[in-house]
């Protein structure tokens, strides 16, 4: 008697899932997979899937923050930082367990909103109101602190100031809005920047602010 699939118990299993441990049939693959499956992102279907899907359309009047305003210039300006910010926010996903693009995406407008209030002379810290969003900004400002020291001590330069890293981390708010798939577990966001940067998929790597200084 052929096996089932393990979620509808229905239909014939046809491949090998490893979010659940067991074998599924490739309808639930695609209905549940980044919905109700926590997809491991080397999975050989996920990544299959990741070249068929598409961006949802973005109204430029919905964006966040839409004072302030990126230019080419600024991003050429900025190449340093925004690969800085890019790297390390998608790092510290990856090193929280359980985050998916909904959380990053807390944590930045959680950063940009904090950035923001220092910018404006006050200090005072927003936090994200769930730890796992909480994990990656207190990840993310803690290489920020690093890097930030790093660029003084072993290159003699000024800490970027607060205006230039909102300009950095709204410009990665926007580009979230463009490849999150909107799926409740989905991490195409997480997964692009890990696969265009190069980041291992794994904790345990050490500090990453002095290296990521361009020189």
């Amino acid at each position: 008697m052929p096996e089932l699939c393990r979620i509808c118990n229905t239909r014939r299993a046809r491949r090998h899932c490893p979010g659940i441990g067991g074998d599924i049939c490739s309808i639930c693959c695609g209905d549940q997979r980044e919905v109700n499956i926590s997809c491991p992102l080397d999975c050989e279907y996920l990544r299959e899937a990741r070249l068929h899907e598409k961006s949802v359309p973005i109204d430029p009047k919905s964006l966040p923050n839409q004072d302030v305003r990126l230019t080419e210039q600024f991003l050429q300006d900025h190449e340093e930082l925004v690969y800085f910010c890019s790297f390390t926010i998608a790092d510290a996903a990856l090193r929280t367990p359980a985050a998916v693009d909904v959380d990053l995406q807390n944590a930045l407008d959680a950063l940009i909103r904090t950035h923001r209030t220092l910018d404006s002379g006050l200090v005072y810290e927003t936090r994200p109101g769930d730890r796992v969003a909480a994990s990656i900004q207190e990840l993310f400002e803690r290489s920020l602190a690093e890097f930030q020291k790093a660029r003084g001590s072993e290159q003699g330069l000024a800490p970027y100031r607060d205006a230039e890293l909102i300009g950095a981390l709204v410009f990665l708010q926007r580009s979230a809005l463009t490849y999150t798939n909107g799926r409740p577990k989905g991490r195409a966001y997480i997964d692009f920047l890990r696969v265009r940067l190069r980041i291992e998929n794994a904790p345990g790597t050490g500090s990453v602010a002095g290296s990521l200084l361009v020189s």
